[in-house]
């Protein structure tokens, strides 16, 4: 089985059930950190060991510096945070740069640091579960993941346009129980999902009717404002398919 608390699953901030994307696998492990991170207590965050990125982009990593700043004087060992090497790049260079945030990758010092930063270049086993970066089309550095344990597999798409491969790869996955995808904007916005490289439901319709039977589809990052027409529409456009449309506090279970 694999458990995930939804902390944060919205395109945006406003109200404490709208907070910006970030996913508790377990107790340890977090996909992103966006502001929904701040929903944590110190003991829950005291818990967490590695961190996977999907971009860099500030509603994915906006907690990220602050959760190492609150943590780091009660922990023994480093909070491990995965990413693409062009994204550990950005986070070295743009924010732990002792301007933005204090470097904790060389504090207290570089041999026993708060952070350590890891370039992900494959796939990696994280408390008993698999992750593997999967293709995401955002403008920058970007990737989805593929998440398994015990036979049970969910695909993540990060923040994306439409992306034609990690379709191919979720369709063509047996182990696949569900897909968390983004749907940024409804069909009215579809020029501006275009621009800003999201998906809207015009695009995102059929890629969801073409999944396999049995597969749930869990659509998050909606944009604030446009959650209720986006429900409309891809309810409309999907009868009968395991839709789910989350608010952030939620808890997901998928077994096999």
């Amino acid at each position: 089985m694999i458990s995930i608390r939804l902390l944060g699953c919205h395109g945006g901030i406003g109200g404490a059930a709208r907070q910006s994307t970030c996913y508790l696998l377990g107790d340890s492990v977090l996909i992103d950190a966006g502001t929904g991170l701040g929903n944590l207590s110190i003991d829950e965050m005291l818990r967490i060991d590695h961190v996977v990125l999907t971009h860099a982009h500030l509603d994915h990593i906006a907690c990220l510096p602050l959760m190492i700043d609150s943590v780091c004087g009660h922990r023994q060992t480093p909070v491990q945070v995965w990413a693409l090497p062009e994204v550990i790049s950005i986070l070295s260079d743009h924010v732990f740069n002792e301007q933005i945030w204090p470097d904790f990758t060389r504090i207290p010092t570089p041999e026993q640091a708060f952070l350590k930063l890891n370039p992900l270049t494959g796939p990696i086993t994280l408390s008993s579960m698999r992750f593997t970066p999967l293709p995401a089309r955002h403008g920058i550095p970007a990737c989805g993941f593929r998440v398994e344990r015990d036979g049970v597999a969910l695909a993540f798409s990060g923040d994306t346009a439409d992306c034609p491969e990690f379709w191919q790869m979720t369709h063509d996955d047996p182990a696949l129980k569900a897909v968390i995808v983004e749907c940024s904007y409804p069909a009215s916005m579809k020029e501006m999902a275009s621009l800003s490289m999201h998906l809207d439901t015009s695009a995102l319709v059929p890629r969801l009717a073409a999944l396999p039977t049995g597969v749930t589809a869990v659509v998050i990052h909606r944009k604030p404002g446009g959650e209720e027409q986006i429900a409309i529409e891809l309810k409309a456009g999907l009868p009968g398919k395991d839709l789910r449309l989350p608010v952030s506090g939620e808890v997901l279970r998928f077994s096999a």
